[in-house]
């Protein structure tokens, strides 16, 4: 007779008794368990974990950046563990983890992003409208990545100018967001060495009719704006000194001017293409100004000072009309853009926690972290929204870490609280949030230098050549049970 394994009953389970009622208003459980069918991703013997609560674990992981997987699962087990004295179960090890990973991979979070995430504002949400128009933003940016083998073969860039490696592997994401509300509804992560233009077009699967197009000069292409005209949405971008340098062909009401091109001047576009170009600059005094405030590293030739600031800056649109999108309206609306700055920084600099690099060993777990990252991200923007639309104010006045504190800790006494007091959790999260007491002041007018404030560090940059030893490199300790610093030792 075979030996068979001793079954746990379900009820007696702890992976049964955690619950993540504010994660599982935004992703419903029944949801969630479809696509682990689809995906054929549900484990054979459910043991410790199942895969449906291993998804809302790594979202909620993704809030807990101080802590490993393990021990933010242990925190969310402990309030059971002081509740009831009768729980003797152990947390699952790093190694269990790491094997339930592995068998859920990344399409249901790929999946499940995809399906979930999706534009949030309503024609009143402030800041989300213009000329009739939702506004949406596009830029990239790189998260860092364990430094592992494995890690390095796939994301490490190829390149035959670098002449030093970076210190971690780099993973590159284009995300696509919702201005007014930070909220992230697409995002295309590749390995380094794609450029953020080519993952731009994975991006047009989520733009639909009616949405404007905030982009910054180096996602310009005459073929992007032919496709966002042909889908009923329109671009605002910001032009490089090199491009549309054409004659006007007709000179608008506002000052700005009509250009056309064809296929002799852009190969990639087939029919006649009309842009509207708008040229500006600074009033002198303020330029004067402006010209003290440092330049970011990636302007070329950049200094103490920033001498730019005086040039011509020119944008290019297929709004077309000048009395309804008037140039001064265009100029300053483009400065919306840069919200997609903040929300990268929201993610990577709050949400990760000073830049932490994502910690999974292989590449397939970097990508369900990644994905899980903005899955927890668009969560707590969501909350955010329901809260300023009942404070009756933009969603810029609610703090966000303030956001990830309430929670991660609605999460940590959910499993604690009755049926009822979780179904009222989220509610009470949005009044919460909502209080005036805890409302950011309005947004101000000011100009800050990029820059960074780093302490020096004696000790040398860390390398994949550098010599790390332990016990095992010494012959003469090999043989030791316990080696010890005394063995190496001689008088």
């Amino acid at each position: 007779m075979k030996p068979r394994i001793p079954q746990i009953a379900p009820l007696n389970k702890l992976c049964q008794l955690v619950t993540f009622s504010v994660l599982e208003e935004v992703y419903p459980r029944e949801q969630i368990a479809a696509l682990l069918s689809q995906d054929q991703a549900w484990e054979q013997r459910e043991r410790k974990l199942n895969q449906l609560i291993m998804v809302y674990l790594l979202i909620a992981w993704s809030l807990m950046a101080r802590c490993s997987l393990r021990r933010a699962y242990d925190r969310l087990l402990r309030p059971l563990r002081l509740k009831c004295d009768d729980l003797q179960e152990s947390t699952p090890s790093s190694g269990a983890l790491c094997y339930r990973r592995e068998q859920l991979g990344v399409r249901v979070f790929r999946h499940l992003f995809r399906l979930r995430c999706r534009p949030i504002a309503s024609p009143s949400t402030p800041g989300s409208f213009a000329f009739g128009l939702r506004l949406m933003g596009i830029d990239g940016t790189k998260f860092s990545v364990a430094d592992t083998p494995a890690n390095r073969a796939c994301f490490t860039e190829h390149s035959s100018s670098s002449t030093t490696a970076p210190p971690f592997p780099k993973l590159l994401a284009t995300l696509l967001v919702e201005v007014g509300t930070h909220a992230i509804v697409d995002g295309i992560p590749a390995v380094s060495h794609v450029g953020e233009s080519r993952l731009v077009k994975g991006l047009l699967r989520s733009i639909t009719s009616g949405m404007l197009l905030l982009m910054d000069r180096g996602f310009y292409s005459a073929a992007l704006f032919a496709t966002l005209t042909q889908l009923g949405a329109h671009g605002l971008c910001r032009l490089a000194s090199n491009r549309l340098l054409g004659k006007a062909e007709q000179v608008l009401c506002d000052g700005s001017y009509l250009i056309t091109l064809t296929s002799k001047d852009d190969p990639q576009i087939r029919e006649p293409l009309t842009l509207r170009v708008i040229t500006y600059r600074l009033l002198p005094q303020a330029a004067s100004l402006l010209e003290q405030v440092t330049a970011s590293h990636s302007q070329h030739a950049s200094g103490t000072t920033n001498p730019n600031v005086h040039q011509i800056h020119r944008l290019v649109t297929t709004l077309l009309d000048p009395v309804q999108a008037p140039a001064l309206d265009l100029i300053e609306l483009y400065h919306e853009r840069w919200e997609v700055e903040l929300v990268i920084d929201e993610i990577k600099e709050h949400q990760r926690l000073a830049q932490e690099p994502l910690v999974s060993k292989y590449p397939i777990g970097v990508f369900q972290e990644f994905y899980a990252l903005l899955l927890a991200h668009y969560a707590l923007r969501r909350l955010m929204s329901k809260a300023a639309k009942l404070a009756g104010q933009d969603s810029d006045r609610i703090s966000f870490t303030y956001t990830i504190e309430l929670v991660t800790d609605a999460m940590l006494i959910a499993p604690v609280l009755l049926p009822a007091q979780q179904a009222q959790l989220s509610d009470k999260l949005v009044n919460e949030l909502s209080r005036r007491d805890w409302l950011l002041p309005a947004r101000r007018l000011r100009f800050n230098s990029r820059v960074i404030k780093r302490s020096r560090t004696r000790f040398q940059i860390k390398r994949p050549d550098h010599v790390f030893l332990s016990a095992k490199h010494f012959p003469a300790l090999q043989d030791l049970i316990r080696p010890s610093f005394r063995q190496i030792l001689l008088i």
